[in-house]
C-alpha cells in the first residue's frame, strides 16, 4: 500500500523559508495568492505547493518591484501559460499519432 507524506509548514516556518515578513505573508493570503488551512495566522498551515508559490510570489514582487495584487495576476496569468503548455503538448502528441496512421 502506497501511503503518501504531508509536510506542513507554520508562519514561523513559511517566513523563515521564504524570507517574508509575516505582514507580507498575512497580505498574501488575503490577496488570494495562497490560501493556508486554519482561519487565523496562529493556526495557519501551510503545504509545500503554497511553499513553492510562495517562493515564486517573492521573486516576482522583487524582482518585477510588483505590489501583491499585481504578483497575484501575474501568478494566475503564469499559472494559465503553463496549462496551455501542457496541452498543447499533450495535442501535439495526439496528433502525431494520427499523423503516423
Amino acid at each position: 500500500m502506497k501511503s503518501s507524506l504531508i509536510i506542513e509548514f507554520d508562519v514561523e516556518e513559511v517566513c523563515q523559508l521564504t524570507g517574508l515578513e509575516r505582514a507580507y505573508l498575512v497580505e498574501i493570503v488575503a490577496h488570494g495568492i495562497v490560501e493556508p488551512r486554519g482561519e487565523r495566522p496562529e493556526n495557519w498551515r501551510f503545504d509545500q505547493q503554497a511553499l513553492h508559490l510562495l517562493r515564486r510570489a517573492a521573486r516576482l514582487q522583487r524582482e518585477l518591484a510588483l505590489d501583491w495584487a499585481g504578483v497575484a495576476v501575474a501568478l494566475d496569468l503564469l499559472g494559465e501559460v503553463e496549462q496551455l503548455r501542457r496541452e498543447n503538448l499533450r495535442l501535439r502528441r495526439l496528433l502525431e499519432r494520427f499523423e503516423k496512421d
